[in-house]
């Protein structure tokens, strides 16, 4: 009998001392979380330059023939310029499926936007930033294409003044595009061969300053860490 309860006491011993429990555990697991979400990722965005991004120039629109790009603390800013002139940022590489991180800041009001596997004519299909009154976030829009297929409005979940952690996943022909905002899905569309008709198979990565009156003079669009999954 003696010699049962020293066993079960030795294991007991064991077994607490390699359960971890309260904060420091907590931050293991947080931290091992992290590890394993940016597994496969590479950078898009060296924070230092814009080496790898290009203007697209040569768009529909005389609104979309401006636009101002510079680095500034480690991330990729945009503002219109001249006023009510906006452009696009994208990718010299292009991509077919993948799941795009990065967070972003945005002064209110903007209208901006990700857009994916743009073409040459900027055919693609844009997640949607619009961060301004009646605007929309979230919702799939194909860019210079058919319009609005998907209008989601998630908005009142972004925070104003600070970043925000957005992650985009397309895949698929007709694509499958899912949208996650500060760690929640807000966009889990699936196209149907009539709502991507016309959009490229591949093609840029690319942010966007829109022309127009729906900024605010002044007002700028921000983002960082950006990072790339190709998806097989």
């Amino acid at each position: 009998m003696v010699f049962l309860l020293m066993i079960a006491s030795t294991a007991c011993t064991e077994q607490s001392n390699d359960v971890r429990s309260g904060p420091e555990s907590a931050r293991a697991a947080e931290t091992n979380d992290a590890e394993m979400n940016d597994q496969g990722f590479r950078p898009l965005f060296d924070g230092e330059t814009l080496e790898g991004w290009k203007r697209h120039e040569n768009l529909p629109g005389e609104q979309n023939q401006g636009g101002k790009w510079e680095v500034v603390n480690k991330a990729i800013v945009g503002d219109q310029d001249p006023p009510g002139y906006g452009g696009f940022l994208v990718t010299t590489d292009e991509y077919e499926n993948f799941v795009l991180k990065m967070e972003s800041k945005l002064d209110f009001p903007v209208d901006s936007g990700i857009f994916l596997r743009m073409g040459k004519k900027g055919e693609s299909h844009q997640v949607t930033l619009d961060y301004r009154p009646d605007g929309t976030m979230g919702a799939v829009y194909m860019a210079f294409m058919q319009g609005f297929v998907d209008k989601v409005n998630a908005t009142e979940r972004f925070k104003k003044g600070k970043w925000n952690d957005l992650k985009v996943r397309i895949e698929g022909h007709p694509a499958r595009i899912q949208f996650w905002l500060n760690g929640e899905k807000v966009t889990n569309f699936n196209h149907t061969e009539k709502t991507t008709e016309g959009a490229p198979e591949q093609g840029y990565i690319g942010l966007q300053v829109h022309g127009g009156d729906n900024y605010k003079v002044g007002n700028k669009v921000r983002f960082r860490n950006i990072k790339i999954k190709e998806l097989k």
